[in-house]
């Protein structure tokens, strides 16, 4: 699985503004992924829901673990520097939506 197969997946269960990817892990030789963290920033919704569709009904064929903000909530978390969505906003990369938001 690649990066746009794996973003595929993740559009087909909702509308986010932002998918960034943070954490991935490769098949050794290949540039196939072995596993994935994907951060998903959408405006408000039900997460628990939403995480429940897209652990099963994603047809993802390696392990993916998914992190909802929703926009606000990302915005006011990327207000401070030492937060878990400031790490991933420097070092992740963005799959879907725009390079910086905040």
């Amino acid at each position: 699985m690649d990066r746009k197969e794996l973003l595929d997946c993740v559009l087909a269960c909702c509308q986010p503004r932002r998918v960034i990817l943070y954490g991935e892990k490769f098949v050794v030789g290949s540039r196939d992924l072995k596993s994935a963290d994907l951060c998903i920033i959408l405006d408000a919704c039900d997460k628990t829901a939403l995480l429940r569709k897209l652990y099963l009904q994603a047809n993802m064929p390696i392990p993916v673990q998914f992190l909802l903000y929703h926009t606000e909530e990302w915005r006011e978390m990327l207000q401070d520097a030492g937060s878990y969505a400031s790490a991933i906003e420097k070092k992740g990369t963005v799959l879907y939506g725009e390079k910086a938001q905040g």
